[in-house]
Parts: C-alpha cells; sequence; structure tokens
C-alpha cells in the first residue's frame, strides 16, 4: 500500500480521534451540569431525565466503541498491518478505507458476515 495513502489515513484517524475525545469531554460536562442544575420536579420530569440519561449512555458508548476501533487502526499502521482484512489477510481497498477508515475486513468478508448474522 502507497505510504502516502496510509500517511494520510493516518491523519484522517487523528483527527477523527480529535473530535470523538472533544464529543464526548463536552458531553460529559454538559451532562455533569445538567444534573447539578436538575431541580427535583415531578415524576414526569424525572422520566424525562432518565430516558436523557440513557440516550448519552448510549451514544458515549457507541463513540467509545469508535474511538478504540480508531485506536485499533493506528495501531495497526505502527505495526504495518494497515489494510489488510483481519479474516482473509488480503488488501482492503483504498475506496473502502477512504469511507471508513478504521474497517478490519474486506468487503467479501464484510458481506459475508453480515450475511451469517441475518440468519
Amino acid at each position: 500500500m502507497d505510504q502516502s495513502f496510509i500517511a494520510e489515513m493516518e491523519q484522517a484517524l487523528q483527527n477523527e480521534r480529535t473530535e470523538l475525545l472533544s464529543s464526548l469531554s463536552t458531553n460529559n460536562v454538559a451532562f455533569k451540569q445538567s444534573m447539578e442544575t436538575m431541580d427535583p420536579g415531578d415524576s414526569i420530569d424525572e422520566a424525562a431525565d432518565a430516558i436523557d440519561r440513557k440516550m448519552l449512555d448510549a451514544m458515549s458508548a457507541k463513540d467509545m466503541n469508535k474511538l478504540n476501533l480508531i485506536d485499533n487502526a493506528l495501531a495497526r499502521i505502527k505495526q504495518g498491518t494497515y489494510g489488510l482484512c483481519m479474516k482473509c489477510g488480503k488488501m482492503i481497498p483504498e475506496q473502502r478505507l477512504r469511507a471508513i477508515p478504521y474497517a478490519v475486513l474486506c468487503i467479501a468478508c464484510k458481506s459475508a458476515d453480515e450475511r451469517k448474522s441475518r440468519s
């Protein structure tokens, strides 16, 4: 794989990582502030707050998973294995890596996994 492409993907991954960390930090601060300023209210307010907390937790979990995928992709760059399918060992096409820089499977392997999970 071309070194300039790998450098471009590394920069894209670093940028996405920085954005995610910033978003997680902002959401965490906003959540803490809303909890501190929350007045004890009726049961409807409490239910709405509980739903908000669950949504924030789900968003944070999704973002944390994505952050983990990005960190793993950066580690593969350092190891020299970036762009190799973890299942079949073939090169993942550059178009796929541009769309999903932290992809670990080629299109064929990903499609096969999705078909298996639907069965």
